[in-house]
């Protein structure tokens, strides 16, 4: 954040007046403090902001299309599909599920269990206990243990029932 100090002589010129207007109008205010000093015959001004091209980089959003290559991108298209789908479900913002930046770490990173989902900045156990198992469907479709039942027995990953004799 940045100061800058502004004074108003009473009765100045409405230039002086622009000139403030102006500062307010091309940067971000974060606060504006006043006080009127008797011995100056005059306003002080104490504006903290954020510049504006310094806001614009804050604002600014990735564009996941030209980050991405465009295999991942097309999972990363999937996972944000998923995560619209539960957060409509639950009735909260998409990002409470994941953030378009977790989502691309998980792209990238490509964990193959919750536990390694986990080591993913944002991600903690209770995230990926809930939501977790359901992305790594989309992730590695191809790893049984991924598999619900019906499709298991679809792609003929059959579950077996194993039995001990206990000595």
């Amino acid at each position: 954040m940045q100061y800058k100090t502004f004074s108003l002589a009473a009765g100045s010129s409405e230039l002086a007046e622009e000139n403030l207007n102006a500062f307010l109008r091309s940067n971000k205010i974060i606060s504006v403090s006043k006080e009127f000093v008797s011995a100056e015959k005059c306003w002080c001004f104490l504006v903290e902001y954020i510049a504006e091209s310094t806001s614009q980089k804050i604002s600014s959003k990735i564009d996941y299309m030209k980050v991405l290559s465009q295999e991942d991108f097309a999972i990363f298209s999937k996972l944000r599909e998923l995560r619209k789908k539960l957060a409509t479900e639950e009735k909260i913002p998409a990002y409470a599920v994941f953030t378009d930046e977790q989502l691309s770490r998980i792209v990238l990173e490509k964990p193959s269990d919750i536990q390694k989902m986990q080591k993913i900045s944002g991600i903690g156990e209770m995230k990926a206990q809930k939501y977790g198992s359901a992305f790594l469907k989309i992730l590695n479709p191809s790893n049984p243990n991924n598999l619900t039942n019906s499709k298991a027995k679809e792609e003929g990953h059959e579950p077996k029932n194993v039995e001990f004799d206990i000595f």
